[in-house]
């Protein structure tokens, strides 16, 4: 007679448990506050737009394709597009709105007048 080895409840929990990614969620009105809060071209934002432009500059200067990819590395421009696609997956359409402007803005987008 073969036996076979069946996990209790308690020994089984540990193992789902390890693997869950429930654990360590933060609640939905937490995380939409910071996405939102991101989108935004305030507080230090700019400032980290700007110190990134320089260092690209300085990249495309010195022909350093390391330091152009460090520009872009600390450049907050994920923000807004984060902001876009949670927008389109909310269908929020004042902030893929708002999000759209601040990308836009970031990227130095200027409509043209062509009459």
């Amino acid at each position: 007679m073969r036996r076979t080895a069946t996990l209790t409840e308690n020994q089984a929990a540990p193992r789902s448990h390890r693997f869950s990614l429930l654990h360590d969620k933060a609640d939905d009105d937490v995380i939409d506050s910071a996405l939102r809060a991101g989108v935004e071209l305030r507080g230090a934002t700019p400032w980290i737009l700007i110190f990134a432009i320089v260092i690209a500059s300085i990249g495309l200067n010195i022909n350093s394709p390391a330091v152009i990819v460090g520009a872009m590395l600390i450049s907050p421009l994920m923000g807004p597009i984060v902001g876009i696609g949670y927008g389109i997956g909310i269908y929020d359409f004042a902030l893929i709105r708002r999000s759209g402007r601040c990308r836009r803005t970031q990227s130095g987008y200027r409509r043209r007048d062509f009459s």
